[in-house]
């Protein structure tokens, strides 16, 4: 199933869609991932929620739909039986399982940073934490962990959510506590991000922040490991991704889920078939790009340009 997260700096919206809603308050990232797993492999095996219940040793669909929308928790306890039940024999899957029911109460980036990390941006974070891979797509700027600082605190100042200057340097400082759990990570995440020459020629911070900004791509991509630039010159024209920004993400038990976000809400979808489409729609936009040499060359020929 589908979920709209919507939230706006400790307000919570109800939508009334057919996706299933998550609001600030309801359960919490990891378990709502814990929870995407179980009904992944519930339809791999061909069950429904009645005969998961069952097998799972429980008297109702109810309690099998709370557990896989993270609504109830799986213990330590639990867990074993839950992996044997389900088949999951895989060592990377069953770890993953595993971290997550450990962390499930830790808290989360609502609970660490009120009002300046509730959701969508919570659910996205933890997410973007967890997964081992992500392709990332945004076509009006560099994503948010591929950003200089200068060119982040531009941008997040232009967002009329936030009206005060302390309101920008928490958020800025949530991002960096993000961006430094991710790229530090061990072994680090492989990322790959597509830029257009538009999106890289924006004068965010006048000429000056193009040129720091492609010189920044440029050393994430020669000094982290996994770090993937690739850069759609305008020479190509209509390109794959040009419906619209999307994230895919890949986890350690092998499944991928796409985040799309809007201004305040995020859909994840998690259905197989429209993960797949979106995966197409990734390989085409990187037959679209510049090899990863070749974006390398490009970026530090926008760098030289605008200095």
């Amino acid at each position: 199933m589908s979920q709209v997260v919507w939230a706006r700096r400790g307000q919570a919206t109800t939508i009334n869609l057919t996706w299933e809603v998550t609001m600030s308050g309801d359960p919490n990232p990891r378990r709502r991932r814990l929870g995407a797993e179980v009904r992944h492999r519930r339809v791999e095996l061909g069950w429904s929620l009645e005969t998961s219940a069952k097998q799972l040793g429980y008297g109702s669909a109810g309690t099998a739909h709370k557990i896989e929308s993270g609504r109830q928790k799986i213990t330590l306890q639990q867990l074993p039986h839950f992996l044997s039940v389900l088949g999951v024999t895989e060592p990377a899957a069953q770890a993953f399982w595993r971290e997550l029911v450990v962390s499930a109460n830790s808290d989360d980036w609502e609970a660490r940073f009120p009002g300046d990390a509730d959701d969508p941006f919570g659910s996205y974070a933890t997410d973007i934490e967890l997964a081992r891979s992500a392709f990332l797509w945004s076509p009006t700027a560099p994503h948010g962990l591929l950003q200089h600082p200068l060119t982040e605190r531009a941008i997040i100042e232009a967002d009329l959510a936030w009206s005060t200057p302390d309101d920008v340097d928490r958020f800025v400082g949530v991002r960096a506590d993000l961006r430094e759990r991710v790229l530090s990570r061990q072994p680090p995440p492989a990322i790959t991000s597509v830029l257009t020459e538009g999106q890289l020629r924006q004068e965010i911070g006048g000429r000056a922040g193009v040129r720091r900004q492609a010189a920044h791509l440029a050393e994430l991509a020669r000094s982290v490991p996994g770090i993937t630039i690739l850069v759609i010159p305008f020479s190509v024209g209509a390109h794959a991704g040009i419906d619209g920004p999307f994230m895919l993400m890949e986890f350690p038990t092998g499944r991928s889920s796409v985040t799309i976000e809007g201004r305040r809400a995020a859909l994840q979808i998690h259905e197989a078939d429209v993960v797949a489409e979106y995966k197409r729609v990734s390989e085409h936009m990187v037959d679209d790009a510049l090899s990863a040499e070749d974006s390398l060359t490009f970026l530090d020929q926008l760098a030289e340009e605008y200095a």
